[in-house]
């Protein structure tokens, strides 16, 4: 059971970013980039099966807002993740990860997929995501 074996769960911004400076990407080139992975900053977690700790059901209802400087630029879903949940994502990769000699490890962070779409930000920006009654996770770049 993919549930049971997972330590913590907690709320994230991925900020994206990238290393190339083309206007327009190709598939490939997103690729070799790694899906334009820039970081992740961590809001508040939960060790699974403690008290409070919200259900991989929860999780998967959560709705998401992203706001730039007070202002709503993006709205989602946990369920918009790929294969629908979370938790759905986490057991693909886990079943996965095998048939290419590897497999999950304890202690490492896996990042199941964005629940709203990508919005550019600049320098000074102020960046809200809230995730319902579970919290929010505040990002300024400087």
């Amino acid at each position: 059971d993919v549930w049971a074996a997972v330590g913590e769960v907690f709320l994230a911004i991925e900020a994206c970013g990238s290393r190339y400076a083309l206007e327009k990407p190709t598939a490939l080139e997103k690729s070799a980039d790694a899906q334009s992975a820039g970081a992740v900053v961590r809001g508040r977690g939960w060790r699974v099966g403690c008290a409070g700790c919200p259900s991989a059901e929860a999780l998967a209802a959560v709705e998401t807002t992203i706001s730039i400087n007070g202002t709503q630029v993006a709205s989602g879903a946990a369920s918009l993740v790929p294969l629908g949940s979370p938790l759905a994502s986490l057991t693909w990769l886990a079943n996965h990860l095998p048939s290419r000699g590897e497999r999950l490890r304890p202690g490492q962070t896996v990042i199941t997929g964005a629940c709203s779409k990508t919005k550019a930000f600049a320098v000074g920006d102020d960046i809200v995501a809230c995730f319902g009654e579970l919290g929010n996770v505040r990002l300024t770049f400087r």
